[in-house]
Order: C-alpha cells, then sequence, then structure tokens
C-alpha cells in the first residue's frame, strides 16, 4: 500500500482568542482548550510518524495554560516548533517560552497603534513593540508576521522600516479568500515580487506565484494537504482534507498513528485539491509544504525564499 509522508502538524490546541481581528472568525467560535493529556499523547504519535514540525495554533496559543509543557515534548522528540502569537500575553510569560519556539512569530499589521489595533480589533500595538524588546533582550529572534490586505497595503514600506531597525524578518503574508475575504489583489502581488530582494523582508515566491497563477486546478491539483499536513482541532479530532474545509472529523481517542493508515485518510488523500471548494485555492500553509512534493517552479521559488529567510535572519 502507499505510504504517506507527512511533514507538519497544525495542531488547534484552542479556539480562545482575545483579539477580534478583521480577516479572522475564529473568536466567533465557542472558545475551547485541548486536553493536555490527548496533547501529550498525540505528539508521541506524531513522533512515530515522522512530523518534523509542528505549529501550535488557535485561537491565541498563550491562552493554553500547558503550552510550555507541550512544547518542551516536542522539543524532547526533536520536532521544530512554531507559534504565532497576537503578543498580548508575550510579555509575562517570554521568560517560561524562552528557547522552546524555533519559529516565533509576532503579529503585526501596521505600523501604528491606530491601525493596528483596528485590525486586531483589540488594543495591542504596544504590546507588540514591547514583546520586540523583551524577545531581543533574552536572546529571541521573533519574526513579524504581516496579513496584507487591500486595506493596509499602503504600510509595507514603513513595515519593511520597522522589521530592518530591529533587524527582525518581516513575513509578508498575503490574505488569501476565506471568511469572505477575497484573494490578494494581482497588482498587490505583483508588487510584493519587487521585494524578492529586500534585505529582512519574507515573502514566499511560490505562494505569490502561484496565487498570480490562479492557484490549485482541480483538474490537476498541486495541493497535497492530506499527504503532508496533519490537521488536529482542539477537541481531539482528525480534520480531512484541511482545517479551512473541513469536510471530515474522526476522532483520534489515542488511536493517530492506526487511523493515518485507515482508507478514510486515503480517500481523503486522493480527493486532495480536487472538490470544487479546492478551486483556486491557495492556503499558504497547506501549498508551502505541498510544494515539497514536486519539483516544478513553484518548489524552486519557494525554496529560494527560504534560503533568503534563512541568511535574513542569522547571516545578514
Amino acid at each position: 500500500m502507499k505510504s504517506l509522508y507527512p511533514l507538519l502538524c497544525n495542531y488547534y490546541i484552542t479556539t480562545r482568542c482575545n483579539a477580534r481581528c478583521t480577516f479572522c472568525n475564529i473568536h466567533r467560535h465557542q472558545g475551547n482548550d485541548a486536553v493536555t493529556d490527548n496533547v501529550m499523547t498525540n505528539l508521541e504519535d506524531l513522533h512515530r510518524l515522522g512530523i518534523s514540525f509542528i505549529d501550535f495554533t488557535g485561537g491565541e496559543p498563550l491562552l493554553h495554560r500547558d503550552l510550555t509543557l507541550f512544547l518542551q515534548k516536542a522539543k524532547s522528540l526533536r520536532m521544530r516548533t512554531t507559534i504565532t502569537t497576537n503578543t498580548l500575553l508575550y510579555p509575562q510569560k517570554a521568560k517560561q517560552l524562552k528557547g522552546l519556539i524555533d519559529f516565533l512569530h509576532f503579529s503585526m499589521d501596521a505600523p501604528n497603534a491606530a491601525d493596528h489595533n483596528a485590525i486586531r480589533g483589540v488594543s495591542c500595538f504596544d504590546h507588540v513593540m514591547q514583546s520586540i524588546d523583551i524577545a531581543k533582550s533574552i536572546g529571541e529572534k521573533p519574526d513579524l508576521l504581516y496579513t496584507i490586505t487591500e486595506e493596509n497595503k499602503h504600510h509595507l514600506s514603513e513595515m519593511i522600516s520597522i522589521a530592518q531597525k530591529h533587524r527582525l524578518i518581516l513575513i509578508v503574508n498575503p490574505v488569501f479568500s476565506y471568511f469572505g475575504n477575497e484573494n490578494a489583489s494581482i497588482e498587490m502581488l505583483k508588487e510584493l515580487q519587487d521585494h524578492k530582494h529586500t534585505p529582512y523582508v519574507y515573502i514566499n515566491r511560490g505562494i505569490i506565484k502561484f496565487m498570480i497563477d490562479g492557484g490549485n486546478c482541480i483538474e490537476k491539483p498541486r495541493c497535497r494537504s492530506v499527504k503532508t499536513t496533519i490537521v488536529i482541532s482542539e477537541d481531539n479530532y482528525l480534520l480531512l482534507p484541511c482545517y479551512h474545509h473541513s469536510q471530515q472529523k474522526i476522532l483520534i481517542d489515542g488511536n493517530l498513528p492506526e487511523l493515518w493508515k485507515s482508507q478514510d485518510v486515503r480517500k481523503a488523500e486522493s480527493m486532495q485539491g480536487r472538490h470544487t471548494f479546492c478551486k483556486n485555492c491557495s492556503i499558504s500553509c497547506y501549498f508551502d509544504p505541498s510544494f515539497v512534493h514536486t519539483i516544478d517552479q513553484y518548489f524552486w521559488l519557494s525554496q529560494l525564499s527560504k534560503v533568503k529567510y534563512t541568511f535574513d535572519k542569522y547571516i545578514r
């Protein structure tokens, strides 16, 4: 039988959030946290399945009281860890999180308090700036995650200046079609391509080109969301084919390795990228790992972007 080789786990450890971002709807859900014992068991099983990267996400992941425990466990299993936070809780948790997060992302969508807070729906700009200072003071190198939309794209130059001033990477993440959002315009995407060599700016050139080309084609899908990415919900379900278009929820109940070999997962794999809702999809958290599985222009553009990220972050 054909084997699956997942690369990444997107683990939704909470659906609680202390922000009200205009481009996200998770705060409208009834907020719940993952049960700690379930997470710890699943981490062991994810390791057995060969997972290399784990993104503890939500919601706001710092709201889960046992996040530090999860990170420690993942690191002990030699997984690379990712956290994206709105930073409201980072100043008080920074020391206990030190050294446990390989890719620490601070969400920042405008260079001033009025615009950033309007997008985030809460007053958090000052927390971002304070968190940058705290993180740097304890030897952390956070990235600034800038979700760029038509409404805030005029801030790009100022956002680059802030990143360069602090010698931190600005990850420019074009908004994708979901929750009533429209995909980033072709014009904006082409403008972003002009910054492919700008110091301390990371744009995934593979994703940008893929979006310009129209995204996923259901007749010849580029998506490998099931093959590459395990998605686990806060209530301990395996979500197929992805979080954003979940069509099937399978209770894990300590049975993840067996579930991953099941016919349900094989069927979902055969349909990845072929559903009606997959047409023109370009959700980066699934296509970035998907690009690894076929060597084409998107693969190479994505890899070149990662080389630049590494140079800017660790060498420049």
